[in-house]
């Protein structure tokens, strides 16, 4: 019995036709979703380069009419902009570096060791992953107080890390799951110790699962702001987001200059993320298909 819409081909002509157009609604709907999406950063960018009266006129304009760099010039200048990218990037590489070195023997046990408890251990680290740092904030400025670590980077480091760490430890246990242990049974037979075998073979093998994991928990400690702010008051000593708190306050707003620290300190994300964006998507979608 033939289709009640295209009695003359069953409705195969209909189904062809919207196979055919199917592809371009998607890419359509995805162009539109992205714009969406993006154009947030848009209006931060070209509102850092309009001048002051453009950027606060009644009407406002999608592009800026006479283009201008004084923001960005004052805000390197005159507030030392270069400081908070550099503070930035010391915590964040630190951070990354300090959180894969613990991450990957917890990541391996939990991955070979199949157990009851270890299946227990995994869903306690997911249980602290969802704690938020301002609940952890007070208790650590107490500990790090009594230590002395208080206004110092390395307690934003220390605290930056207990945020990612569970969730490194999740990604990277995927990670050596989908390494099959005979490879390594193998190596040993051969007379490699497992030391030497988890080095040479296993390793190599979860570099896209490292390069996401790394890439993500950069990120994560690129933008961390309640540790920075509860921890340290020195300003030489604070990241971007905290610099860029201090441009919005109770009773003023510095816009311009905010917008252009801001545009300043996406740049790194934004490009990170150009270079990495194939690794990202393929290594977060490991797994996914047997």
């Amino acid at each position: 019995m033939s289709a009640p819409w295209f009695p003359e081909d069953g409705g195969g002509g209909a189904r062809r036709a919207f196979a055919a157009i199917t592809p371009g609604l998607l890419t359509a709907g995805g162009i539109i979703i992205a714009a969406i999406y993006l154009f947030p950063v848009y209006w931060m960018v070209i509102s850092a380069l309009k001048p002051n009266p453009e950027l606060f006129a009644s009407i406002p304009t999608l592009y800026p009419h006479a283009p201008t760099l004084a923001a960005f010039r004052w805000i390197f200048e005159r507030e030392n902009v270069g400081l908070y990218l550099q503070n930035s990037a010391i915590i964040s590489f630190s951070v990354t570096a300090l959180t894969l070195l613990l991450a990957t023997g917890a990541a391996y046990a939990l991955a070979r060791a199949r157990t009851f408890w270890t299946a227990a251990m995994v869903v306690g680290i997911m249980a602290v992953q969802v704690l938020p740092p301002p609940l952890l904030v007070t208790p650590m400025f107490v500990i790090f107080r009594q230590i002395g670590l208080v206004n110092t980077q390395l307690a934003v480091i220390l605290a930056t890390t207990t945020k990612v760490l569970p969730f490194a430890i999740i990604m990277l246990r995927t990670s050596f799951a989908q390494i099959p242990v005979e490879l390594e049974d193998a190596a040993r037979v051969d007379g490699c110790p497992r030391f030497i075998a988890f080095f040479r073979i296993t390793l190599p093998l979860a570099r896209t699962g490292y390069i996401v994991v790394s890439s993500l928990v950069f990120l994560l400690a690129y933008g961390e702001f309640v540790y920075p702010l509860s921890l340290v008051n020195r300003k030489e000593l604070q990241p971007g987001p905290v610099g860029l708190y201090s441009f919005v306050g109770a009773d003023f707003a510095d816009w311009s200059d905010a917008l252009a620290f801001a545009t300043v300190f996406v740049i790194p994300v934004i490009v990170l993320y150009m270079f990495l964006q194939r690794r990202i998507v393929s290594g977060l979608t490991a797994g996914a298909l047997k």
